[in-house]
């Protein structure tokens, strides 16, 4: 009897810690939310890296992104964003499928792929 009531009911989603965002320009906006829960939810676009996961070191302020799903791990782009130290990059896994992050209060943005996120309180992406 219970779980026929419970069909249909969804259950509420994690609450956003950190919202990033890549603005509508060429591409409509693309948001990186990264939950409660440790999973990132990605509105907009790269939905094929869900179900994702993340981390950070309070101390260090070290972001560890691990990018789910099946789409192929972004090598070339993050090994030259990693040289030309763009968008914030400190080191990548391509086998375990993550990307480290110096990230702190004075960080402009993070780089995933050819995209800059920046931080937002509000995800315009669809």
């Amino acid at each position: 009897m219970i779980a026929a009531a419970l069909v249909g009911c969804a259950a509420p989603a994690p609450r956003v810690v950190q919202a990033w965002e890549s603005p509508a320009a060429e591409f409509p906006a693309i948001c990186m939310l990264m939950q409660a829960d440790g999973t990132v939810a990605f509105k907009g676009g790269f939905q094929f890296y869900q179900p994702g996961s993340w981390r950070q070191d309070g101390q260090t302020g070290m972001l560890t992104l691990t990018l789910g799903g099946s789409a192929p791990f972004p090598s070339d782009i993050v090994k030259m964003q990693l040289r030309s130290k763009i968008g914030a990059l400190t080191a990548y896994n391509e086998q375990r499928r993550e990307l480290t992050y110096k990230v702190g209060a004075n960080t402009p943005f993070i780089a995933l792929g050819n995209f800059y996120f920046y931080r937002t309180e509000t995800c315009h992406g669809a």
